[in-house]
């Protein structure tokens, strides 16, 4: 679990060391941050429908705050949960800036549920063990990154389950530009 927030405040601090004030309607009393799509308002039925457990769910660590991105995060199936799926959405980013981030690696242009996708690889962790999605939508930008939990060893290929459950969400953000 440590090794989780550990990167997750690794990628946070990457995704908003060049970030700008945004205008707008404060959300859930962040000044400077407009209102945003919210990760964690996916219903629970659609988290347990991808497998994922919606009792887990959660958004940024007590006492964090990050301007630029929303985020929520769900363990695996309870019954074998080696991994944590994340999900962040900004209206201030793109996906171009996604793929100039240097915690991000490996670069793949794919079609994800009809919507024009980049999959990457984490920088602080081996392809077997973590992979990344995200797409540009009419609102911002979303991304997803699954990586192994504590010192759980893969039970699968990261890159294809991420792949799924990107999918199977999909349908819950703005549509793509």
């Amino acid at each position: 679990m440590q090794r989780r927030w550990l990167s997750l405040l690794a990628v946070a601090f990457v995704l908003t060391a060049c970030s700008q004030p945004v205008e707008g309607v404060a959300v859930a009393g962040v000044p400077g941050q407009a209102k945003q799509f919210e990760p964690c308002s996916i219903p629970d039925d659609a988290i347990t429908a991808t497998g994922l457990d919606p009792e887990t769910g959660s958004g940024w660590m007590e006492g964090i705050r990050v301007k630029a991105w929303t985020t929520c995060g769900w363990d695996g199936p309870t019954t074998n949960s080696w991994y944590h799926f994340d999900v962040l959405f900004s209206i201030r980013f793109t996906l171009d800036e996604v793929r100039q981030n240097p915690a991000f690696q490996n670069f793949k242009d794919v079609n994800l549920g009809g919507r024009p996708a980049l999959e990457f690889g984490l920088e602080d962790m081996p392809l077997d063990e973590g992979c990344g999605t995200s797409f540009d939508t009419t609102e911002g930008v979303v991304m997803f990154t699954l990586r192994t939990s504590g010192t759980a060893s893969p039970h699968g290929d990261p890159c294809e389950l991420i792949r799924r459950h990107t999918v199977e969400l999909s349908q819950y953000f703005p549509p793509s530009i």
